[in-house]
């Protein structure tokens, strides 16, 4: 029972395998900060900054380290509770509100991988809690500490001003406060763009009208192309959340509030999406505020309609939705079990073998699950460059070879599906 519990909810996301972008967190995060402020290229540091202590204080096992990236996504949850409360008052949707937020099937899965992601929901929400209830200060703090957490942060205040810009009411303190964000972003925007030449190849795939039929849909579940048959269900979902979201608009007295949601939806999909036509910028965890204004969105659609019974149909039908796809979906969302590959590996090799990594995308789970990382070796026979893309801040020449070790020496070659083999020379 446990065992089926664990692989059919998102437990399974606190207690899977790590892939390698959760290994490089953890990896650089142990670094000094020295090296995290000057070596990680494009990745913001503040993210690793709170992962360098915490993994002081608690370690660097993998519900350790998830555990972070937890307490941020509980925080938003937290931030969402005191808000829905304001914003609805004894109304049943101040209580669906943070339970829907909760268990919305892309905030959950992100909400337990080692990356900046939890965290990046937090200073998403409270900025959006800023904007929305005029506290123009808090919304500043929240867009720099967001920015110095994930660079995609940068469309919620641009987002945010486009709004202003368009309202009635114009407030010269947000001005202020905007000022301020953009005077404490420079540094790093500057830093981005004297970084920029090194991301030429990357790992960005293109979009296509498939993808802006489905977006909408994708960004709320979570959807990336795994497994291939949802493309036509998330192009109906997104149908359906449009004709919410518009729908949503129809009582005058919540409009404004409500079309600074869609803004907060549509513009920054129409922004990163209209690039990527011509140069790819999109994924969809980046734009995680667009899924968070979603949940907010579908909300104020069941508040906008008027028949009592029909709204918690409705509501229900909704709750149902994303529980049910949170039990179908992690076992179709699995990440390769590249720790299971290297606890056989662990018992099978000798003090003097070496585990090697037959592509530069499995090194840094090979490094993380070894328990040594100086027997672990990346195999680059043609001296192909490292891609920046996966971490080259993380890895020297001398952790690269061209041959495999000569025999009584073996080395177990690690391959990207998860399998291994033990190879040597004579």
């Amino acid at each position: 029972m446990f065992s089926w519990l664990i692989q059919h909810s998102p437990l399974f996301y606190l207690t899977q395998s790590l892939w390698r972008d959760e290994a490089f967190s953890i990896l650089a995060a142990q670094r000094p900060l020295s090296f995290i402020f000057n070596n990680l290229g494009v990745e913001p540091p503040l993210y690793y900054v709170l992962l360098h202590f915490w993994i002081k204080l608690f370690g660097s096992g993998e519900i350790a380290v998830r555990s972070l990236s937890f307490l941020g996504f509980a925080l938003a949850t937290v931030v969402v509770i005191f808000w829905a409360e304001k914003l609805f008052h004894k109304h049943f949707l101040s209580w669906y509100l943070p339970v829907f937020f909760f268990i919305n099937p892309m905030l959950l899965y992100y909400a337990f991988e080692i990356r900046m992601y939890g965290w990046f929901m937090f200073f998403a929400v409270l900025s959006l809690y800023g904007y929305s209830e005029k506290k123009w200060w808090v919304m500043a703090v929240a867009n720099v500490l967001g920015f110095y957490t994930h660079t995609y942060m940068i469309f919620v205040p641009i987002a945010q001003g486009i709004h202003w810009l368009c309202s009635r009411h114009r407030v010269i303190k947000f001005l202020h406060a905007s000022a301020l964000t953009i005077l404490l972003m420079l540094p790093w925007f500057f830093r981005v763009i004297r970084e920029m030449p090194k991301l030429k190849n990357t790992w960005y795939f293109p979009v296509d009208i498939h993808l802006v039929q489905s977006v909408l849909g994708n960004m709320f579940i979570g959807y990336e192309g795994t497994p291939w048959f949802l493309w036509n269900v998330t192009a109906y979902l997104s149908l359906g959340l449009l004709a919410l979201f518009l729908f949503s608009l129809k009582p005058k007295t919540t409009r404004p509030r409500n079309l600074f949601f869609l803004t907060m939806t549509l513009l920054p999909l129409a922004m990163v999406i209209g690039v990527s036509f011509f140069k790819p910028l999109f994924v969809n965890r980046y734009l995680i505020p667009v899924t968070i204004t979603e949940v907010f969105l579908v909300a104020f659609a069941i508040e906008a309609i008027q028949n009592h019974l029909v709204q918690k149909l409705f509501a229900f039908c909704f709750l149902l939705f994303a529980f049910g796809f949170n039990v179908w979906y992690p076992s179709q969302h699995a990440k390769i079990d590249i720790r299971k590959t290297l606890m056989e590996v662990n018992v099978l090799r000798g003090k003097q073998d070496i585990i090697v990594a037959a592509s530069p995308l499995v090194f840094f789970e090979s490094i993380y699950y070894s328990g040594d990382s100086k027997r672990v070796f990346l195999y680059n026979p043609s001296n192909i460059a490292f891609p920046a893309y996966v971490g080259d801040a993380l890895i020297t020449p001398a952790q690269m070879i061209r041959d495999f070790p000569t025999y009584p020496t073996r080395a177990f070659l690690i391959h990207e599906d998860g399998t291994f083999e033990i190879t040597y020379t004579l």
